[in-house]
């Protein structure tokens, strides 16, 4: 999507084709190192796909997106490839709480009976087990997801600008050494743990 400079919002965007593989093998000649995401979500077209499967980058599978309705869905952990990055949620989206909390009914009921999810280990908390135990290679869970946290801890509203954009922040004062050995020994039950 192509916005043309100087527009105040994306309207007078078009579509246009991008980058194709001779870029991505420029980066990856260039910056060998590098490890990239490829940003896949939203209405994706075959050309999108077969660039992002032949450049080999892992896509984004995020379960906020998965139980909206009880058509089949990509970001479904059935569905996913080890050559993905599960997220609870991203920076963009909202937080898992504010998801539960704002989520229709039967969103909420899908989402309880396909993560086994109970009040005792808690749903958020459920949420996370599921993309901890995923077989992407790699996981995110926000910060804000750790902490529980709803939507006054919304990182970003995407095509607004709003003074609450980009300023949340996670303070010494709310993280504490019970939840980092919580996230310590979940990291450690589901393999996820790089560390000595």
């Amino acid at each position: 999507w192509s916005v043309p400079y100087g527009d105040k919002t994306a309207r007078g965007g078009k579509w246009i084709k991008g980058p194709d593989m001779e870029f991505v093998q420029a980066i990856k000649k260039n910056l060998p190192k590098l490890k990239l995401i490829a940003e896949d979500l939203g209405v994706l077209t075959d050309e999108v796909i077969a660039l992002r499967d032949e450049s080999g980058f892992p896509g984004m599978k995020v379960l906020g997106f998965a139980f909206d309705s009880r058509e089949p869905s990509d970001y479904l952990p059935q569905a996913y490839l080890p050559n993905s990055v599960c997220y609870t949620a991203t920076h963009d989206n909202m937080t898992t709480r504010q998801w539960f909390d704002t989520a229709s009914e039967e969103a909420v009921e899908y989402a309880v009976e396909y993560m086994a999810l109970t009040e005792k280990e808690g749903y958020v908390w459920g949420v996370i087990r599921t993309a901890f135990s995923s077989v992407s290679d790699l996981c995110v869970v926000p910060m804000q997801d750790f902490l529980n946290l709803g939507e006054e801890a919304r990182m970003n509203f995407p095509g607004t600008l709003s003074d609450s954009n980009w300023t949340w922040r996670a303070n010494d004062d709310i993280l504490d050494e019970n939840l980092a050995k919580k996230i310590l020994a979940m990291t450690k039950l589901f393999g996820r743990y790089c560390g000595k």
